[in-house]
């Protein structure tokens, strides 16, 4: 269960991941069913992907629009199937669907695997919201679960229980060529305008490095578009992009900026490098730990010198640049796939299931 899937790349690192494991599930042979939230009129509400079975669910669209989709249905789905299948995983526990399906299958008497994807802090974000929702649903969802799964060390110690570690698979997006003739230097942002991922920094960043450009990917509200009004001519906001086009972006910056804090893992710059793309990343949470770890540049938390220094360095010096993106590509490549990350989840599935027993 996995409230934002594909194709809905939108909602962030989840949709991505969850997508990445049950692909590779079901191509060790599993019979994957999702179900998750229908959150747009572009996709059925039932379909397979990638040998996944995907059953979509409506719900309230103000929901949706505020990342808490509460789809319809998704209790009496699980209630009919729960004796067809081995292994139930959800994927978030602050969602209506997360709630509405341990409910379901606590009912059954079917365990669960909760991944959380580093959602369990509030991040400062809707601290009382999330306080309420926790206290009155989401603290019943996390102490329901079986078991725990981490993507890092990092978040593995934010949970409030032993977690298992394993980390996201990560693959390129689509063909990675480049298009765009050499000129100005090209900074790369992929993320939101949320607090945690440190958007605001990039202005000043834009100040300091008074020739280059920078392109912004993903979903961006009107209010962080407003920083960039001193830099407008240098700065261009893309939207979200996935597959081909997130990839072209990829490759066609000079370097991938990525400052933000409290990220459990952090896609982004494991697959610019498998697009050829170096990055700087901020170190202290999971993916300060991978990145650094797979050889590339990790810089202290919210220290804009420190990133300021580390961006110039990579575009003065493209040699180097390229050489940490071979470093972090082959790294991703050996153990970072996602055929390793099916294959550990199972032995967590085979764990719980054994212990029921």
């Amino acid at each position: 269960m996995a409230p934002f899937y594909e194709p809905f790349w939108a909602y962030g690192g989840m949709a991505r991941s969850a997508a990445g494991l049950c692909r590779a599930l079901a191509r060790r042979g599993h019979e994957v069913t999702v179900a998750t939230a229908l959150l747009g009129t572009d996709a059925p509400c039932e379909e397979v992907l990638g040998g996944v079975h995907v059953r979509r669910f409506p719900g309230p669209a103000l929901l949706q629009r505020a990342l808490v989709p509460w789809p319809r249905g998704v209790d009496r789905f699980v209630a009919e199937r729960a004796a067809g299948f081995d292994a139930a995983h959800l994927h978030g526990h602050r969602t209506g669907l997360a709630v509405a399906a341990a409910r379901a299958l606590q009912a059954q008497g079917r365990p669960f695997v909760l991944q959380t994807h580093g959602t369990f802090p509030h991040h400062g974000q809707h601290v009382l919201a999330k306080a309420l929702f926790d206290r009155v649903m989401g603290d019943a969802v996390v102490a329901g679960s079986a078991a725990l799964v981490a993507v890092s060390r990092a978040e593995a110690r934010d949970l409030p229980g032993p977690a298992r570690v394993v980390p996201n698979g990560v693959e390129p997006c689509g063909p990675a060529v480049r298009t765009r003739a050499r000129g100005r230097p090209r900074m790369l942002f992929v993320g939101s305008g949320a607090p945690q991922k440190r958007g605001y920094l990039l202005p000043a960043l834009l100040s300091g490095l008074p020739d280059a450009e920078l392109q912004l990917v993903g979903r961006m509200t009107a209010g962080f578009t407003r920083l960039f009004t001193v830099a407008r001519e240098r700065t261009t906001f893309s939207g979200v992009l996935d597959g081909p086009a997130l990839a072209t972006a990829y490759a066609n910056a000079d370097v991938v900026i990525h400052p933000a804090v409290g990220e459990a893992f952090g896609l982004v710059p494991f697959e610019a490098a498998l697009a050829g793309t170096a990055s700087v990343v901020a170190g202290g949470h999971g993916c300060g730990e991978w990145y650094r770890q797979a050889g590339g540049c990790v810089v202290p938390p919210d220290d804009l010198p420190a990133l300021e220094d580390a961006v110039r360095l990579r575009l003065a010096d493209p040699a180097l640049a390229r050489a940490e993106a071979l470093a972090v590509a082959e790294f991703a490549r050996r153990h970072l796939d996602w055929d390793q990350a099916a294959q550990a989840m199972e032995l967590v599935y085979r764990d719980v299931l054994d212990e029921r027993r």
